[in-house]
């Protein structure tokens, strides 16, 4: 057995090596290891590798990317604003790259990269015409001549006198959305205003809280524009939508939230400790146990995870709210004890009961960790790393740290709480209390409904989200990130499905199940159509050349000299056309059997009929419907039935654990309280119009461990001095009731609806635990209660 002295020197030294480790995770890198992004929470998708590195692939790509509509009732106005606005962007040092003015090189890319193929592209309908009614496109050639508006120069005609691929290149660059080009700048009417389009590129990740730190320069530059360019006769604006600007809001929300839930309780703690002990010690040993806790959980997530997520950090700090109740009961006997107190012997008599509270705890806690969701495990790690160094902080150090008695002073309320507990030893109390409790708690979960979907985990500020939805309007395209991920074995393969599928995809815009899609089968015919339009084309000069010519009076007649070279997603990845969408092609991927896949994505845009769209996938290994949000929704409704078996479970064990050491019937007095408290938590979020989700499950694994914590204090007393013992024990079930409600109370108020529900099931949790933990406190004799 180690000495308590060499157990001090033990820990201490644990501690300098993770307050050393804790300094180098702080400074070693340029950030802080502290992780914000919501897709980190998020477990992959282990079946399909290619599904999940398609989805992290189309994730990065969007949420680096931040889109701007400058608008104003006057085009020249709109047009001087977004050139200077554009302008003034790269002094932010926010952007690697930004897309503004279109320059002359880009304006001819399109003509660059698909004119020397145009005898082989062709659109749908000029297709069907050439098959069926040659001779009308002969007739659309001496129409558009005779138009004065058409500026078709004798170059153009003598290189492709049907005017073929004006006509096709018209229809391709339709596709890129509602835009024209006027002075540079793509550009767009709506609702009586005319809007540019900006895009930028971000220098990092959208979570990057340096970046998210710039965002007050870039509103300061906004506003600073608006103010020079808004006229009384014509309103000015800027609109902006991009992920950086929700993350920025959500590592707002939750640094308020954690300097709320963490300070205030704090500030809670410090003024029970001196309201109650009236000492400067308690206080510093108090927080000593918490910050033991917090820097060993922090240090211990960081080595395994790498980064500590905003998340775990929320929940983490309510951890000032349970870790200290350790602190407590051994700080309450020491004020109990006054002169008599005796250091190693207030350890003895609390050892056993915060001893099997950890334990009890660290049952609920680490079986999260067989959760594979990354932030269920984080969490479940970071508080039992907490809890277990609060309480490796209190028996190693506080017998040396507290050795010295208190002053002399009565325990305060001592005549209330001792009232208290002789109420409880009433059998009506007894039997009545917890009996109405549960059968309160049942009716209120008949009024249970559940609500897993994800984006509870982020609040969505209605201003960002008006924003998103008016650039949406504006320019036709959203952000959507519901997808369709096409799989093949070649290129040309997955080329052929792409297409069959965007067929298939086009007949569901028909009928009414999709609004529209973005493929790179719109840009890029498969080899099999474009040798069908070169035949086509070719048939087309051999039938109609002759005609087109006497029509014309050409000096020379029409005819095809040109020979088939296919056009390639090489050559299309080259061109600069293809900037914003290649993020669409993912080449060659592996699955999870190590088998290399060509694939790429389809986006998919107001989705109406989403089981359309999973019947078009269905029975197809090649073709998988991409939905992450629903993917997961799915999986939390999955993951809220396995962590309810595994709080069974947990339940089960901690009832036997409880049964071999105090009996059976001792044992369930014990774990009665904190079944109904559960019980009622869950009742009383109900009632109140809250969605249950998984994390009112884990507010239940909360709750359980607390409330046996409180009845393992109340069991622990001995009979002959029950009493005492219990007004003492007591008194610090109630600090540590209030503390912890104190910061359970805060979480309710988080904007975050999965916080908030967390925090309301907690808060009415613990209450209950509180009013029934007497309950384990064996029948005090009437000669007792008056000692």
């Amino acid at each position: 057995m180690f000495s308590n002295s060499k157990l001090a020197s033990l820990w201490l030294a644990i501690m300098l090596i993770l307050v050393a480790a804790l300094g180098y995770q702080l400074t070693a890198r340029k950030q802080l290891p502290i992780e914000t992004s919501i897709l980190a929470l998020l477990p992959e998708n282990r079946q399909d590798p290619i599904a999940q590195q398609a989805f992290d692939h189309i994730a990065t790509s969007m949420s680096d990317k931040v889109v701007f509509v400058v608008g104003s009732k006057d085009s020249d106005t709109m047009l001087k604003a977004a050139k200077d606005f554009s302008q003034a962007l790269p002094s932010l040092d926010m952007f690697s790259h930004i897309d503004a003015e279109v320059s002359q090189d880009q304006q001819q890319a399109w003509a660059k990269l698909y004119y020397p193929k145009r005898f082989q592209l062709l659109t749908p309908e000029q297709q069907n015409r050439l098959q069926h009614h040659p001779e009308q496109q002969t007739q659309n050639v001496i129409h558009t001549l005779y138009n004065p508006f058409s500026g078709i120069t004798g170059t153009e005609l003598k290189n492709d006198p049907f005017l073929l691929f004006r006509e096709y290149l018209a229809d391709l660059t339709a596709k890129t959305g509602k835009f024209s080009l006027k002075q540079g700048f793509l550009t767009t009417e709506y609702q009586g205003k005319h809007y540019a389009l900006i895009t930028a590129n971000l220098k990092g990740s959208a979570y990057n809280i340096g970046l998210q730190g710039k965002l007050p320069a870039l509103t300061a530059l906004e506003q600073q524009i608006e103010s020079k360019y808004s006229l009384t006769d014509s309103p000015f604006e800027i609109e902006q939508t991009g992920v950086i600007f929700y993350a920025a809001h959500g590592t707002q929300s939750a640094e308020n939230e954690i300097s709320t839930i963490g300070l205030g309780s704090l500030l809670g703690i410090v003024i029970l400790l001196i309201a109650i002990y009236r000492s400067t010690l308690p206080l510093a040993l108090a927080l000593l146990s918490i910050s033991c806790g917090l820097v060993a959980a922090f240090v211990t997530t960081v080595a395994i995870f790498g980064k500590v997520h905003l998340f775990s950090l929320v929940f983490g700090a309510s951890l000032i709210g349970v870790s200290i109740d350790y602190a407590f009961h051994y700080l309450t006997d020491r004020l109990a004890a006054g002169k008599d107190w005796n250091a190693q012997q207030g350890l003895k008599h609390i050892f056993t009961a915060i001893t099997l509270g950890l334990i009890t705890s660290l049952i609920g806690y680490l079986g999260m960790l067989v959760a594979p969701f990354p932030g269920l495990q984080q969490l479940s790690l970071f508080s039992a790393i907490g809890l277990t160094a609060a309480y490796a902080t209190v028996v190693c150090w506080y017998p040396t740290l507290a050795a010295k008695p208190s002053k002399p002073r009565a325990i305060p309320f001592a005549g209330t709480l001792g009232r208290w507990l002789h109420l409880w030893q009433q059998p009506s109390i007894r039997w009545v209390t917890p009996i109405l409790l549960a059968l309160l708690s049942i009716y209120g979960l008949t009024k249970a409904t559940y609500n897993d979907d994800i984006r509870q985990l982020q609040a969505l500020p209605a201003s960002l989200q008006q924003q998103e939805a008016t650039i949406k309007a504006i320019t036709g395209v959203s952000s959507s990130q519901q997808m369709l991920l096409v799989k093949a074995d070649t290129q040309q393969a997955l080329l052929d499905k792409i297409a069959a599928t965007d067929h298939a995809l086009d007949g569901l815009i028909k009928q009414g199940a999709l609004k529209s899609y973005q493929s790179l089968g719109q840009y890029i015919p498969t080899l099999e159509q474009q040798k069908a339009n070169f035949e086509l084309v070719k048939q087309l000069y051999k039938e109609q050349g002759t005609a087109l010519s006497q029509s014309l009076n050409l000096a020379q007649p029409v005819s095809f000299t040109a020979t088939f070279e296919p056009l390639t997603m090489a050559h299309f990845l080259a061109s600069p056309i293809s900037a914003p969408l290649r993020f669409m092609w993912l080449d060659a991927l592996k699955d999870k059997n190590g088998v290399s896949k060509y694939s790429a994505v389809i986006l998919l845009h107001d989705i109406k009929q989403q089981n359309a769209i999973e019947q078009l996938t269905h029975n197809d290994s090649e073709l998988t419907y991409l939905n992450k949000a629903d993917e997961i929704s799915a999986l939390f409704g999955q993951y809220r039935e396995h962590v309810t078996w595994l709080l069974i479970a947990a339940t089960f064990a901690i009832y036997l654990l409880l049964a071999w050491r105090y009996g059976l019937k001792q044992g369930v007095k014990m774990i009665a309280p904190s079944l109904i408290a559960g019980m009622a938590g869950i009742a009383i979020t109900s009632l109140t119009g809250t969605p249950l989700n998984l994390f009112n499950l884990l507010a239940l694994i909360l709750i359980l461990g607390i409330g046996i914590d409180y009845s393992l204090f109340f069991a622990e007393l001995k009979a002959e001095t029950a009493h005492q013992q219990g007004i003492t024990t007591l008194l610090a079930i109630t600090l540590s009731a209030l503390t912890t409600v104190l910061s359970f109370g805060l979480l309710a108020l988080s904007e975050t609806q999965a916080i908030h529900s967390f925090g309301i099931t907690v808060l009415t949790g613990i209450i209950i635990a509180w009013l029934l933990a007497p309950l384990a406190m064996s029948k005090v004799k009437p000669s007792q209660q008056h000692q």
